[in-house]
């Protein structure tokens, strides 16, 4: 919101900040949460897998994304007990390691807002159908919050269920964040990009999670707004003043 001069009922200057007092002043009804501090090593590394590259050049990027509902995932008929288990062992993992992010499995698609299925299924999206290739496609609404996901499993290149479930822990993993692999990684991490049949949730992985879904940082920002909010927060640290706080209306 933004005040005008005739709100103001006049002004008073304290320790070298002027302090305005407002009379219409309405305050947010949503918590504010402090600062949550990372050192630089780890922001660079999370700037890298959080924030998608506008094009190659681009020294900004498309805003972050992430699910503010719970997940919601429907298998088709086809996919078997075993891996809708391994799959479920994973996503519940994810579940109790990571706040504000909650993962079920519903037997109704109707119920659903996340479809795995195989191309020799019912082909559930468009978008996707002719990928040679096992793949994901996720759709956000207009404050960049994550809606619906489908991920399609090519079954002829799957050799066996542990493959199938190794695929698509892979993919969902991506689907949490619109992430974008690294290839310097190791490829036991999920956030690496390349494959390995003994990836598993690293500390890397989980705390990337972590810090995507804490309500310590702005959400649905672009990388330039991200590093100014930080490079502020971080400044006041310095001068020994309090990092600062962030709402989050919705």
């Amino acid at each position: 919101m933004k005040y005008q001069s005739k709100d103001s009922l006049g002004f008073i200057v304290r320790d070298g900040d002027t302090l305005i007092r407002v009379e219409n002043y309405i305050e947010s009804k949503s918590p504010s949460v402090p600062y949550e501090y990372k050192d630089s090593t780890f922001l660079e590394l999370y700037k890298k897998i959080a924030f998608q590259p506008i094009h190659k050049d681009s020294s900004n990027t498309k805003p972050m994304k992430y699910w503010k509902d719970d997940i919601r995932i429907y298998f088709s008929e086809n996919m078997s007990k075993s891996v809708i288990r391994d799959v479920m062992e994973f996503a519940h993992k994810i579940d109790e390691e990571v706040d504000s992010l909650k993962i079920t499995k519903v037997k109704k698609i109707e119920d659903s807002n996340y479809v795995i299925y195989y191309d020799t299924d019912y082909e559930y999206l468009n978008e996707i159908k002719n990928k040679k290739k096992s793949d994901y496609w996720i759709s956000w609404n207009g404050k960049n919050q994550i809606e619906r996901g489908y991920l399609r499993i090519v079954k002829s290149r799957m050799f066996s269920e542990k493959l199938t479930t190794q695929k698509i822990r892979e993919l969902f993993f991506g689907t949490l964040g619109w992430f974008y692999l690294q290839d310097d990684l190791d490829c036991d991490n999920y956030v690496a990009n390349c494959y390995s049949d003994s990836k598993h949730l690293t500390a890397i992985d989980l705390e990337i999670l972590r810090y995507h879904y804490s309500y310590g940082i702005c959400k649905r920002t672009s990388l330039k707004t991200f590093e100014a909010q930080h490079r502020q927060c971080k400044e006041n640290l310095r001068k020994g003043l309090p990092a600062g706080r962030f709402i989050h209306p919705d």
